[in-house]
């Protein structure tokens, strides 16, 4: 009967040394659960924080995306109304040029005009 006991009594030894090392176990589990549970939500906060970025940088290119546009456009009108200046230019040279022409021709005919009204005069004090 000692025998017996003491292998019950061994038993009994053997059972709490499995349950103290089960529980070992099972803390380490939990430990290692919560640290992967906190590291899950930093993973997640970190997906928010990038999706917050991309929308913050979306917003972004289509605010450049509007301004490049107005650039663009303003650059075409620019090219027009220097176009509508050269034109304009143009038309003033060419004015001049011949604006000079007219009025050499007009103080011509006028001065000869003078000179015979100042024959005719001539004539007829004489």
């Amino acid at each position: 009967m000692k025998e017996s006991r003491s292998q019950v009594g061994d038993d009994d030894f053997d059972d709490q040394e499995i349950s103290e090392h089960q529980l070992a176990r099972i803390k380490k589990s939990e430990i290692f659960t919560v640290e992967r549970e906190r590291e899950i939500q930093q993973v997640v906060e970190s997906v928010n924080e990038l999706a917050q970025i991309m929308k913050d940088l979306s917003v972004l290119v289509i605010d450049q995306g509007t301004i490049v546009d107005r650039i663009d456009y303003n650059i075409q009108n620019v090219a027009i109304t220097v176009n509508e200046g050269l034109k304009q230019l143009q038309k003033a040279e060419r004015t001049q040029k011949h604006g000079g022409i007219v009025k050499c021709a007009t103080i011509l005919i006028i001065m000869c005009f003078v000179m015979i009204v100042l024959l005719i005069l001539k004539e007829i004090i004489l």
